[in-house]
């Protein structure tokens, strides 16, 4: 049984850098930590192109941190399930849920720095 280490993003300037430091922290993770590196979700690339815990990256300079489109798809389609019509729940029952539901969801994304992203889901709901 083998114990995994993920979760975990190193930003560096060049491809170059980027494929020099994911050897050595392979390394490092392999041998010191004795941790297995899962090779098919680890990869150097530029911010933009990969998700991190329900966040990716602008590409502008500098990067901001945005929602990753796939966390606002998973948020609405969650809202569609709580305020359906035949879910057979109180009106009272259904706010109540749902308002727990966008709490939970902006105290994880709240602090995106793209807050276009936040007035485009207001509207939306």
């Amino acid at each position: 049984m083998g114990v995994s280490a993920d979760d975990c993003n190193v930003y560096v300037r060049s491809e170059r850098a980027g494929q020099r430091m994911m050897a050595s922290l392979t390394a490092f993770i392999r041998r010191r930590l004795q941790l297995k590196v899962n090779a098919q979700k680890s990869a150097v690339a530029r911010p933009g192109e990969r998700k991190f815990l329900g966040f990716s990256f602008t590409g502008g300079q500098p990067p901001r941190r945005r929602i990753a489109s796939k966390a606002i798809a998973r948020l609405k389609g969650r809202v569609r399930e709580l305020t359906r019509r035949t879910c057979g729940v109180s009106i009272e029952r259904m706010v109540e849920e749902l308002s727990t539901c966008l709490r939970a969801w902006h105290s994880c994304f709240g602090f995106c720095q793209t807050p276009r992203m936040l007035r485009d889901l207001e509207l939306w709901l």
